[in-house]
């Protein structure tokens, strides 16, 4: 569905992510890991079309085949945490990028307001962020991303200010929703439990400067996935990371 082929970003002095190229299908979950400050971020903030003015980049993407202009309607960006307006009410919030995009007309609005049962934010619509628990200003945040449509997610780092029983419970959350409605998604995270959890593939990161030292598939079920299960995957890519960081 989305491929990008031989990108490059970098500085006027520096190169920092040098000839990289990956395929997105649809369904299919890739967690992008890597050492901070290797380049992840950027590599989705230029998919996305957000990276910084004073960074520069070349590449090329493709949406079907097709070669795209970036942004692009057919992919959606959340950053890191919820990022949510906090003198908006949830459902402002979620109604956001529509009313960017001139889309949110009654018909549009009602729709949007039927995906609060299924988001768990059923009664909440009318509520600010600060009155939500972390959770369920995460969900907001997703369903704000969701509902504009894109068939491609791209998610920084998503779960990475919850405390730890709330990430689990939002790792299995986002992949329910994703089984239920399909979309390509390219989740950046730094913690080999969650990429190893929830992904259906991972694409491990080197840097100086960085490219995709390795793609791993990930083929036990993910309800059949157990520590033991996993363990001998995440001590590969842990050995993976350390080797290129040395």
């Amino acid at each position: 569905m989305l491929e990008v082929e031989r990108l490059n970003i970098g500085t006027r002095d520096a190169l920092f992510v040098e000839n990289l190229s990956i395929e997105l299908a649809r369904g299919r979950l890739t967690c992008l890991i890597g050492p901070s400050g290797c380049g992840k971020s950027s590599v989705i903030k230029w998919l996305s079309g957000v990276l910084a003015p004073e960074l520069r980049a070349t590449g090329c993407a493709r949406f079907d085949g097709h070669e795209i202009a970036l942004p692009h309607p057919g992919i959606a960006y959340q950053p890191q945490g919820d990022s949510l307006f906090p003198w908006l009410t949830v459902f402002e919030n979620a109604t956001l990028g529509l009313e960017i995009r001139g889309e949110a007309d009654a018909a549009a609005r009602d729709r949007v307001r039927g995906l609060f049962p299924i988001f768990g934010l059923q009664g909440n619509e009318d509520k600010f962020p600060d009155q939500l628990s972390g959770g369920m200003r995460q969900r907001a945040a997703f369903m704000r991303t969701m509902v504009q449509g894109a068939r491609v997610l791209l998610l920084d780092e998503p779960f990475s200010a919850l405390d730890a029983v709330t990430r689990l419970k939002m790792q299995d959350w986002l992949a329910d929703r994703l089984e239920a409605d399909p979309r390509a998604v390219l989740l950046v995270t730094h913690d080999l439990f969650e990429a190893t959890q929830i992904a259906d593939r991972v694409l491990v990161m080197g840097q100086h400067p960085a490219r995709i030292i390795a793609d791993i598939p990930l083929t036990i079920p993910r309800a059949a996935r157990t520590e033991a299960s996993l363990a001998g995957i995440r001590s590969t890519l842990k050995s993976m990371l350390l080797e290129d960081s040395r």
